[in-house]
């Protein structure tokens, strides 16, 4: 029969760092938290980029129109310029120096 101190000898065995046991290696925490914060961020910043492309296709109907002083183009434009502040805010956030290069043209 086995002693009460080599069966805590051998329970120790097991769980000490210097066992032959494969341990699974556990990821921090913070780890999944930054990784989940990030794909956060860049689901955001999709939604961003596809705002400015749709305001931009919204404002080239207006130009084409002739509407360049209609209120809505002039709205537009305030919000495209805003929409572009926040996703370079972003895109510094996540150490991005460019989404989308800037566009030629009026807007």
């Amino acid at each position: 029969m086995e002693s009460e101190n080599e069966s805590l000898h051998d329970h120790d065995m097991s769980s000490n760092a210097s066992s032959s046991r494969a341990s699974t290696p556990s990821i921090p925490e913070h780890f999944h938290s930054a990784c989940q914060r990030r794909k956060l961020i860049e689901q955001e910043l999709k939604t961003y980029t596809d705002s400015i492309d749709h305001t931009e296709i919204l404002m080239k109907n207006l130009e084409r129109q002739g509407l360049l002083d209609h209120p809505i183009y002039t709205n537009h434009r305030t919000m495209i310029h805003g929409l572009r502040r926040q996703r370079d805010l972003l895109s510094d956030a996540l150490g991005f120096t460019s989404v989308k290069p800037p566009r030629s043209g009026s807007v």
